[in-house]
């Protein structure tokens, strides 16, 4: 008895509208990625100094998953050069916009059928 119990909860998890999770791109799931990703989209803009300097990330691991984002589609790169030094400004694309908009709706639809319990 107490198995079927538990089935029958499991498959009401299943069903629930937080599914959708599963459907968004692994990538995304990284937590420097998420962080970037919701910066660009409150921000529209990010240089890789403040980026940097916000997330507390080494040069090496900040500029690996700018360039993950950078590879999906999810994020453009500008570079600059002003007053003879270089400046590299980050904005979300629109898959990235996308992505991040349907982490947003996904992760708040977990939490909600979570809450109902």
């Amino acid at each position: 008895m107490g198995e079927q119990i538990l089935k029958k909860k499991l498959t009401d998890l299943i069903k629930s509208n937080g599914i959708g999770i599963l459907r968004l791109p692994s990538k995304v799931f990284q937590p420097y990625r998420i962080l970037i990703l919701k910066i660009l989209y409150l921000h529209g803009e990010a240089e890789f100094r403040e980026l940097k300097q916000d997330l507390r990330i080494t040069d090496g691991n900040l500029a690996s998953h700018l360039r993950a984002l950078e590879e999906d589609g999810y994020i453009q790169v500008h570079k600059q050069i002003i007053d003879r030094k270089p400046r590299t400004t980050y904005v979300l694309a629109k898959e990235g916009f996308e992505v991040y908009e349907q982490f947003r709706k996904s992760i708040a639809e977990v939490i909600r059928d979570d809450l109902k319990k």
